[in-house]
């Protein structure tokens, strides 16, 4: 079926809006001594915005099937009403009519014009749905209203910016596993990749819901998830980063892991894998259980934090020989290929001689616990990844945002 304006697009606007547009420029060319720069600059911007805006109005009607009515699949569908609506485009708001249609009498309505150019919860053109996602992921909604504003465009309403990314997360998360199995299913990895990193980690966030203690409703932890692609020498390659809101122990931003490791597995069956975590139970019980294959590395950092805080139990805040020995232990626990088995040593004997220092016993079992996964002058000699700082990136850029609690 044809849309139901035949006239071309380019005929109906050029010569109007050109002339409209020209009119325009020349009357701020005569205001240059009269008015500051800053101020024209401004004008003309805003009269390209209004010819941009006509133009998105007369090429969004070109998508309107204004008919009695139509069929479509074994359904007849009957014209409803005619009326005018507002849509935000990427230079700003238009308004303009449409035709809605419905198959049975009283019933819910369609708009072909929104479905046919692809509209966005009836309100977005999909460029302007894109970039307000884009700001709104990176801003509170009134943030991103006040950044639209200076740009001089589409400028939407605090409210808009606040109901998108809420409706198009609940379609989303409706379709999730589908849609992600897209996502995977076409999913490159480096033809030159060797070894494929898996790492998950968290970070305190701070929010207006959450409640991570009794009594308190300001913090939780948010999840995210790489993995990365290492050359035969231990070049980064790319990373393909996943990232969840708070949630119980992690469970969707596995459940993508696991999906994406398996996507991983069909496509390259040869890569070395890794998995990298912190020490924490529940990172590891997921690594074991759902990624089976692939040796299980303690972040260097982490353990150095662990290696830092036995130092400082030891000997005291603020001593030298607090630093002097965590430089010497963080060496041997990198470089030395009995490393891990030095530092438990060590931490053992100064136990033995500090047998009230109940964090020296602490940090002794940190390191039992995670004594093979601390291999560290072997991995390197791998040219394998022995730390997080991907993940750890990804938490800082990705997920650290902080939100005012006064409700914005």
């Amino acid at each position: 079926m044809s849309l139901s304006h035949a006239e071309s697009i380019t005929a109906i606007t050029t010569p109007q809006l050109l002339k409209q547009l020209s009119n325009s420029v020349k009357s701020l060319y005569q205001k240059t001594k009269e008015e500051a720069f800053a101020t024209l600059e401004i004008e003309l911007h805003q009269q390209f915005a209004e010819v941009e805006r006509q133009c998105m109005a007369k090429l969004l009607k070109q998508y309107d099937w204004d008919y009695p009515s139509f069929y479509s699949g074994d359904k007849i569908y009957k014209k409803a009403s005619r009326n005018h609506k507002k849509y935000m485009t990427l230079a700003g708001e238009v308004s303009l009519d449409r035709t809605l249609f419905r198959t049975v009498r009283n019933g819910p309505t369609s708009c072909p014009m929104e479905l046919n150019a692809g509209l966005i919860e009836g309100f977005w053109t999909p460029q302007a749905a894109k970039q307000a996602i884009h700001l709104v992921s990176l801003n509170t909604p009134a943030e991103s209203e006040q950044i639209f504003k200076e740009f001089g465009l589409m400028s939407p309403s605090k409210s808009s910016l606040d109901r998108l990314p809420k409706k198009l997360d609940n379609y989303w998360q409706t379709n999730r596993i589908k849609l992600e199995q897209c996502l995977f299913d076409v999913f490159e990895i480096p033809p030159e990749a060797a070894i494929c990193a898996v790492s998950l980690d968290g970070v305190m966030i701070s929010t207006r819901y959450a409640q991570v203690l009794p009594g308190d409703s300001r913090w939780c932890e948010a999840c995210c998830g790489t993995v990365s692609f290492f050359d035969k020498n231990g070049e980064l390659l790319r990373t393909k980063f996943l990232a969840r809101m708070p949630e119980y122990k992690k469970k969707t931003l596995k459940s993508q892991l696991a999906m994406l490791f398996e996507q991983i597995k069909k496509l390259r069956p040869e890569l070395e894998m890794v998995k990298i975590a912190d020490g924490a139970r529940d990172n590891w019980t997921f690594l074991n259980d759902e990624i089976k294959e692939g040796e299980c590395v303690l972040d260097f950092y982490h353990a150095s934090t662990h290696l830092f805080n036995a130092m400082e139990t030891i000997y005291g805040k603020n001593d030298v020989k607090t630093i002097t020995e965590y430089k010497k232990y963080r060496h041997i626990l990198r470089h030395d290929e009995k490393g891990i088995d030095k530092v438990i040593r060590h931490l053992k004997y100064q136990l033995n001689n500090n047998p009230k220092k109940e964090k020296i016993k602490t940090e002794m079992t940190y390191f039992t616990r995670n004594r093979a996964r601390c291999q560290y002058a072997r991995l390197a000699e791998e040219n394998k990844p022995i730390g997080p700082g991907i993940v750890e990136s990804a938490c800082k850029t990705v997920l650290q945002m902080r939100w005012s609690t006064l409700g914005n």
